[in-house]
């Protein structure tokens, strides 16, 4: 009616259902099962991957593998040789893992494990001392210092200079290495030795062996210098101050953190342990000053610090994986007659395969 006005009941107003988002469980977002699952599953995909390479060689997967395994733990020689090999690549691993924290590049590991190898057999050669534990201790503490001097040349270019310290510590390997060989040609080469040979270190600087497994005790030099350099990386300054230079240099310097000088000592604690690898590998494997010392050990070791994640717990079980997959592989290529560019291979496989688990893991 006009002039009448009728007051409706507004609908009352329902709101949208709001959907929830889709998440995944909590217990897929836990780091360690992410963790887990990627290596696994990395392990099983590099584990095809290889038996197909070597179906296509002409050996059987299975077999192979078993081989492998029983090469690298199937006996206490096996497993001696295992971490025989696993402590350069452990050591090394160990000072590389330290300054690709702070994004220092050393390349040079090789070189430097010459450098340090020729520091301590020369002491040990030269130096008249008749104990043998004093001996032992000079001659580990030169690999140091010739190491970390090696490194420290490196260092100082990139801290004054601003030289890329991948060009040079690369390049220095071969004038380090040409050193080493120049002097087991000349002033220490052994006379009675038919080939390229420098002289043996007197038997009283040789490190202990454990005859049980065929291992020298630079084994537990090794193994002690994990939990040191896991404090030192997540429970110092120093290992505070080498995370901000990784992350961000400018804010680091900003801080007042003396980036040159931090680049500096990176150098030097990653070269010197790369000459005390060299130097375990005068007094514990070859006792004298062999130009075969070292299989591409500074190589490698990259590869170990990688795969470690840059953490010193991480190293050591990829120093142990790689050098299980070279021992094993060895006796798998002997034993299946396969050819040892497969063991290469595989081991390559299984470094990719892991490698791309990590980016999954870090998602």
């Amino acid at each position: 009616m006009s002039g009448n006005r009728t007051w409706e009941q507004p609908a009352p107003v329902v709101a949208a259902e709001e959907k929830e988002p889709i998440v995944a469980a909590p217990w897929l977002r836990r780091r360690w099962v992410r963790a887990w699952g990627s290596s696994i599953g990395a392990t099983v995909s590099a584990l095809l991957v290889g038996g197909l390479l070597i179906r296509a060689a002409g050996g059987r997967p299975l077999s192979a593998y078993r081989d492998l395994l029983s090469g690298a733990v199937g006996s206490n020689y096996a497993i001696g040789q295992l971490l025989v090999l696993a402590v350069p690549l452990l050591i090394i691993g160990l000072g590389l893992s330290l300054a690709f924290r702070g994004r220092v590049w050393n390349i040079g590991a090789e070189g430097q494990l010459y450098i340090g190898a020729l520091a301590c057999g020369s002491l040990a050669i030269g130096l008249p001392l008749h104990t043998g534990w004093l001996l032992m201790g000079l001659g580990l503490v030169a690999a140091i210092i010739g190491g970390a001097m090696w490194g420290g040349l490196v260092g100082a270019l990139r801290a004054q200079w601003g030289v890329n310290e991948i060009i040079t510590s690369l390049l220095l390997n071969y004038v380090g290495i040409f050193l080493f060989d120049y002097v087991i040609r000349v002033p220490l080469r052994d006379p009675a030795a038919s080939s390229l040979e420098g002289k043996s270190v007197p038997g009283i600087a040789q490190l202990p062996q454990l005859p049980s497994f065929y291992i020298h005790v630079g084994i537990f030099i090794a193994a002690a210098l994990v939990p040191v350099l896991a404090y030192v990386m997540r429970r110092t300054p120093f290992g505070f101050r080498v995370r901000m230079l990784g992350l961000n240099p400018e804010a680091a310097r900003t801080a007042g953190v003396a980036t040159k000088r931090l680049i500096m000592n990176l150098m030097v604690i990653s070269g010197g342990l790369a000459g005390l690898a060299g130097g375990i590998q005068v007094l514990g494997v070859a006792f004298r000053l062999d130009p075969t010392i070292s299989q591409n050990y500074g190589y490698t070791a990259i590869i170990v610090a990688l795969l470690g994640r840059l953490s010193a717990l991480g190293t050591l079980f990829a120093a142990i994986f790689i050098a299980g997959l070279t021992v094993g592989g060895q006796a798998m290529s002997v034993t299946d007659s396969l050819p040892y560019s497969l063991v290469s291979a595989i081991e390559g496989i299984f470094v990719v395969f892991l490698l791309i688990a990590n980016r999954f893991i870090r998602a």
